[in-house]
Parts: structure tokens; C-alpha cells; sequence
């Protein structure tokens, strides 16, 4: 790895946490404890990990750094397992919760992997217009 594509990670992250943060200041949990914030951070990651992959795939976007940036860096600072995890498991600790816990884990899992689906498709299909060349 290249010190460029480590610095495109390091860029990446620092937004995508500095976003996830921001979000969890800004929005709060809803009743019964569901931990919107979270479930919004990792959602938007996994639509945006969607969309950068499927344009990849589709153009061939040819600087890798830019792929560690927004997919490692970005959607990586932005989402987070471990906050994802230890919320369930909160949850889970308290039987006034558990069907709580329980829609916020499959829901997080399902949700996550249509949206990536989504954001691939969309993805695949975006254009870029250019403006024509003057002779």
C-alpha cells in the first residue's frame, strides 16, 4: 500500500467519523431505546458503499485511492459494528427491549444489504455529462 492510499484512508475516516458524530449529537434515540443514530450511520454507509462499488464496477474508476477514500475511509468511519453490537446487547439485557433489540438487528441486516443492492444498481446506472468540447 502506498502511503497516498493511507492518507486517502486516514482523510476518508476522519470525515466519516467526524459525520457519525455529528449525527449522534444531532439525532437522539427513539422511545423504547432503539438506537436511531447508529441505525442512520450505518444505513447511509451502506448505500453509499452500494453506489461507489456499483459505479467501480461499472466505469472502472481507475484510482484506487478514491475507493479507499469513500469505501474504506469514509463508510468505514461512518458505520460501526462494535456501537451497532453493544446497543443490541443492551438492549437485549433488558426483557422490556427484547423485541426492540430484536427488529433493530434484523432490521439493521436487511435494510443494510437492500440498500447496498440499491446503491450498486444506482450506481452502475450513473452518468456523468460532459460538456461538449469547443474546436
Amino acid at each position: 500500500m502506498k502511503r497516498a492510499d493511507v492518507l486517502a484512508v486516514l482523510v476518508g475516516g476522519a470525515l466519516g467519523a467526524g459525520s457519525r458524530e455529528a449525527l449522534m449529537l444531532a439525532v437522539a434515540d427513539l422511545p423504547g431505546g432503539f438506537p436511531l443514530p447508529i441505525f442512520i450511520a450505518n444505513m447511509t454507509a451502506a448505500l453509499v458503499i452500494g453506489l461507489v462499488a456499483g459505479y467501480a464496477a461499472a466505469r472502472t474508476i481507475s484510482r484506487g485511492w478514491v475507493k479507499l477514500l469513500l469505501m474504506t475511509g469514509l463508510c468505514g468511519g461512518l458505520s460501526t459494528f462494535s456501537s451497532f453490537i453493544w446497543g443490541t446487547e443492551q438492549m437485549l439485557g433488558d426483557p422490556s427491549q427484547r423485541v426492540t433489540a430484536t427488529l433493530y438487528l434484523v432490521g439493521s441486516m436487511v435494510l443494510g444489504l437492500l440498500l447496498v443492492w440499491l446503491g450498486y444498481g444506482v450506481g452502475e446506472r450513473i452518468t456523468w455529462r460532459r460538456r461538449p468540447t469547443v474546436a
